[in-house]
């Protein structure tokens, strides 16, 4: 779609010229090295006009299982691939639409895996006897999904670089687990020993798991069997109490660069045990939800994107399109498709005899960049379940012919707030950030809580911030 169809006097830039504004951005990158704020996770909140007393999903649950939609649609390396979702309520019908967005469009092939993944699902609700059979089923549809951005995650001879990453080097991630097993030594007592002994049993087998990955013929069987095998011992890993245990340890240990290259090797690892633990999230949402989890009522919408924006200003002198990031694409959808910004309660009914109940929150395949962490912020509908930092001044808004004067007058209004933001942000002291992880699976640091639809509970996060 082209996000450029407003006259000149309609335009969400009038006020504040769209130049003026990616000036301002670049000039925060340089001041932060594009990191203006560190990572941050905060409380599922949201907005008390949203709440419905007929809605099925809970709050926590709707962010979970749109996450996990997210994570499950983003199937290739990098920016163009990172997705969003919207979860969409109809009471009366009993439906559940899940709405997909990404920078580029999810084609056709991607799509009909992610029908099978809800056949899978529909046929699954209510059924005990063959729940573990089902997990198998969608465990090994999502590794064969995700089969090409596992070796990458893996950094496997096997993986076929992207151009974009054609110059990067790095060894692959197995021998990156000699450092980690090292680390064990120096984090536990004599009196310890035991434990000790466990930490490093459990990384050195999975050290060679990883290894032996490596030895087995492309495109085999075999091949695949391992993969599974590989995935779904990392989940074991990570959620083994003495690993866990280890993990705070070596969290706590003081910044070393053998620390912290540690440390992102379990990291890394948590990322290929998410596999298994998006399978996980989807099946247990199937049973908890059955009513949504039935044939013709679990239904796929995927928006269409918007093409890129030429432009001439950049923090890097490879940027020279601006895209509309999914959350973005998302939020606009809603915007335009209500009766306004702040229509909250239903689409097309009043507060009172609503039917179709919008989303209360996005979502997302990574953390939030820097730019729709503050649009979310100050769009006031969705509340921003975290942000990686960074600031991309490729970033966009669509500036349409079809928004309304209430919409226009709103989204200057964002506009006008995220720039004295960054300005604000700019006038600081100059500050250096590490370039950040772009998203945390948290699998080492959280606790088994079976209410959670995840299986799962991180630690309490942040508070949400207040403007």
């Amino acid at each position: 779609m082209d996000p450029r169809t407003a006259d000149p006097e309609q335009s969400i830039w009038r006020d504040l010229p769209e130049d003026t504004f990616r000036e301002h951005l670049v000039r925060l990158e340089e001041r932060t090295n594009g990191v203006p704020m560190d990572p941050q996770q905060f409380a599922v909140q949201t907005n008390s006009e949203s709440h419905h007393s007929s809605r099925l999903l809970s709050i926590h649950d709707e962010q979970s299982l749109a996450n996990a939609f997210a994570f499950l649609v983003a199937v290739e390396e990098g920016a163009q691939s990172v997705a969003a979702v919207c979860l969409e309520e109809d009471v009366k019908d009993t439906t559940l639409t899940i709405r997909f967005a990404a920078v580029d469009a999810i084609s056709e092939t991607l799509q009909q895996a992610l029908r099978q993944v809800s056949e899978i699902l529909s046929n699954n609700s209510g059924q005990v006897f063959n729940s573990h059979l089902k997990l198998d089923e969608v465990f090994r549809l999502v590794v064969k999904m995700h089969f090409r951005r596992i070796l990458a995650r893996l950094r496997s001879s096997k993986w076929t670089k992207p151009k974009f990453l054609s110059r990067s080097h790095k060894k692959p991630l197995w021998q990156d687990f000699a450092n980690l097993s090292h680390r064990v030594q120096f984090l536990y007592s004599k009196r310890e020993v035991s434990i000790r002994q466990a930490v490093e049993k459990q990384l050195e087998d999975l050290a060679r798991l990883y290894a032996s990955f490596e030895t087995v013929a492309v495109d085999s069987d075999e091949e695949f069997t391992h993969l599974i095998r590989l995935v779904s011992t990392s989940y074991d890993v990570c959620t083994c109490e003495v690993v866990k245990e280890y993990a705070r340890r070596l969290t706590s240990a003081g910044p070393t660069s053998q620390v912290r290259s540690a440390l992102k090797t379990l990291r890394q690892i948590e990322k290929i045990a998410a596999y298994y633990r998006i399978s996980t999230t989807l099946i247990r949402s199937s049973r908890r939800y059955p009513q949504y989890f039935q044939t013709e009522r679990l239904l796929l919408v995927f928006l269409a994107p918007y093409a890129s924006v030429p432009t001439t200003i950049g923090y890097e002198d490879w940027a020279k399109t601006c895209h509309v990031h999914a959350e973005i694409q998302l939020i606009v959808h809603y915007d335009v498709h209500s009766s306004g910004p702040f229509a909250y309660n239903s689409i097309s009914h009043g507060p009172e005899n609503a039917t179709f109940l919008p989303p209360r929150v996005i979502g997302t395949s990574k953390y939030l960049c820097y730019l729709c962490y503050l649009f979310m912020k100050t769009h006031g509908r969705y509340s921003p379940a975290n942000t990686h930092g960074r600031l991309y001044d490729q970033w966009t808004i669509p500036d349409s012919a079809k928004f309304g004067e209430e919409q226009r007058r709103f989204y200057r209004y964002i506009i006008q707030q995220i720039d004295k933001e960054v300005l604000s942000r700019a006038s600081e002291p100059l500050i250096w950030r590490p370039e950040p992880m772009t998203s945390r699976e948290n699998l080492l640091e959280a606790s088994r809580d079976e209410s959670s639809i995840t299986l799962w509970r991180g630690p309490a996060p942040e508070p949400q911030q207040t403007s």
